[in-house]
């Protein structure tokens, strides 16, 4: 008879693990008790305590617990680091950092100490000692994928796009097995403008869990990218039917569903969510922008209009108000500084292609549409809205103080123009077609940036959209923007925005050295083909009937504008905010003191 290898009993972490697995804290508390009956000074089950409290949300006793664990063991930094994580849960950052640095002094080859102090580094705004603390936690531990997750989002923030996909590839190479690296990896694939392969990978994520909230959601929004209209909605259900109250898959859903029967109850759900006194600003915000679209779509204009009032207030009362002054005097000193004579004196900076294609104007303006289009002919592509110029913009005058906008000015050598210039060319040709002669970035808000693109590119062309002020101010007040847009959110705040940026873009047409081609929406909606052709003349190309088929491509489109894009060209559109003017007094008298043509730009 063969004898049995006696099993390994479980230890006393395993045993919590299993406990909290099954969602029981309760006994995961009682096994550390039993363990403290036996042996009061036991530091690890006064460490396990504290993880356990946090986990409660008791962040009294969980300090209480860990703290006792460092007096039983203040040599241990394991002891430490737990201490740490308890004030990290409990959003005391500072306090954290003090324990982790701690840990670390005991051990210096600690990777878990060096992966806590980095991202607690990160909290208190000390981003460059964060990276240099994750460096040394793979340095040690090269396989640990939950920092190379942290650094990753590091260097997001830091405008370090490629070196952050590296780290969420490395991430989900060492944790084939984990979801949240597959689904950030996915993420920001997608962010790059690489939906097909984030569609993969949340399919992924999906097959080993099909309850994966992050990508449903993730898959949902690849879905509206590819323009996959039947399948986006089933996406947002399938976490709707989870968490009923996950407001941004509510929001999304009602966006884009056109199944009325389905979604009349979580439109109600939706409204009892904007008049609930506890909920968060940031829920209402979410699910008021997702109902105005889903009344706009009805015609619904009256209701429409109450869920954009009731998204906007909850916005603006987290993100604030425009700051009109430091507006003001950020477009005072464009103009102040960059003259004609300005661009004169560096003539000579820069690369002399002329294959970048700047697309600007006013979010909402039709800037999607023109990408479309243009990307539609065979020798063009259009690149979405990159944040690289205005990155590159930041990145120059790193540890100087200086507001973005003197980033032009701060520019003082022809060499550091051309390596500027190629970085920017790697961004804006990382999907494109080899040797394609035009590649268009249409991030709208690169008006405030065209001396820089003007510096580094004095060849190449700026396409100017433009929309009647009302329908334009509409159509951003009604999106759910980024809440660092803080002009969006009010008629007043839009028209003052506007006026500024009218009063940017006539400068430009008399200093910029670059050639701006001014398209109207209207004019393009009216006259496509005729407006398409102009488009193709400015760009120095040959005609090509694809352009006016722009809506069946295939590319993604990664804007608010994804669906409108792929529909054949249509007017509704215009004069839009003729239906909301009886519920929306407050925008026709914003716009009341522009004229009716103040769109146009002097020439």
């Amino acid at each position: 008879m063969t004898q049995q290898t006696p099993s390994t009993p479980p230890t006393l972490l395993d045993l919590i693990n299993a406990a909290l697995r099954r969602d029981d804290s309760t006994s995961a508390l009682g096994l550390c008790d039993e363990r403290l009956a036996l042996l009061p000074d036991d530091a690890e089950a006064q460490r396990y305590r504290g993880q356990i409290y946090a986990w409660q949300g008791d962040f009294e006793a969980a300090r209480a617990a860990a703290r006792h664990a460092t007096e039983l063991a203040p040599n241990d930094p394991r002891a430490w680091s737990d201490l740490g994580r308890v004030w990290g849960l409990s959003h005391d950052w500072p306090a954290a950092v003090r324990c982790f640095r701690q840990a670390v002094s005991l051990q210096a080859d600690y990777a878990d100490g060096w992966h806590n102090l980095g991202t607690a580094l990160k909290q208190v705004g000390e981003q460059e000692r964060s990276l240099v603390c994750l460096q040394r936690a793979l340095a040690l531990e090269p396989t640990r994928a939950e920092t190379y997750l942290a650094m990753g989002g590091l260097l997001v923030e830091d405008g370090q796009l490629d070196e952050a996909l590296w780290c969420f590839e490395r991430a989900a190479a060492h944790a084939p097995d984990s979801s949240r690296a597959r689904n950030r990896l996915a993420q920001e694939l997608s962010d790059f403008g690489q939906v097909n392969q984030a569609d993969l990978l949340f399919r992924h994520s999906l097959s080993c869990n099909p309850r994966d909230l992050d990508a449903w959601f993730g898959l949902g929004q690849a879905m509206e990218d590819l323009g996959r209209a039947d399948l986006a909605p089933t996406c947002y259900l399938n976490i709707l039917t989870q968490q009923p109250s996950h407001s941004l898959a509510l929001s999304q859903y009602l966006m884009v569903t056109k199944n009325e029967e389905e979604a009349a109850p979580w439109a109600a759900q939706a409204q009892l969510a904007l008049t609930r006194r506890d909920a968060p600003d940031e829920a209402i915000a979410l699910v008021g922008y997702g109902l105005a679209k889903y009344h706009d779509r009805r015609a619904q204009y009256e209701q429409a209009a109450q869920s954009g009032q009731a998204a906007n207030a909850a916005r603006r009362r987290t993100a604030g108000a425009l700051d009109r002054q430091a507006l003001q005097a950020r477009v005072d000193g464009i103009s102040g500084t960059y003259t004609a004579d300005f661009f004169t004196d560096r003539r000579s900076f820069g690369i002399g292609t002329d294959q970048p294609v700047f697309i600007v104007g006013l979010p909402r303006s039709g800037t999607t549409l023109i990408e479309q289009v243009l990307s539609a002919h065979p020798a063009m592509h259009g690149a979405g809205e990159l944040p690289d110029l205005a990155r590159l913009a930041v990145q120059s005058i790193a540890g100087q103080k200086q507001a973005p906008w003197k980033a032009a000015a701060c520019l003082q050598d022809e060499m550091t123009s051309r390596l500027l210039a190629h970085e920017y060319l790697q961004a804006l040709r990382r999907n494109a077609p080899p040797d394609c002669p035009r590649i268009s970035d249409k991030q709208p808000l690169n008006f405030f940036h065209l001396t820089f693109a003007a510096l580094l590119f004095p060849n190449a062309r700026v396409i100017h959209c433009r929309r009647d002020a009302k329908d334009n101010a509409l159509s951003i007040w009604m999106e759910n923007f980024n809440p660092d847009q803080r002009y969006a959110t009010d008629f007043a705040d839009l028209a003052f925005f506007r006026t500024q940026y009218e009063r940017l873009m006539a400068h430009w047409h008399a200093a910029l050295p670059l050639t701006i081609l001014d398209v109207q929406y209207e004019d393009v909606v009216a006259d496509l083909e005729g407006q398409a052709r102009r488009l193709m003349t400015f760009l120095g190309a040959p005609w090509d009937d694809r352009c006016l088929n722009f809506h069946q491509q295939e590319r993604a489109v990664q804007t608010p504008s994804r669906w409108q894009v792929r529909q054949p060209i249509y007017t509704k559109s215009v004069g839009r905010w003729k239906h909301y003017a009886p519920y929306l007094p407050e925008l026709t008298e914003a716009f009341s003191q522009q004229s009716p043509d103040s769109s146009a730009i002097p020439q």
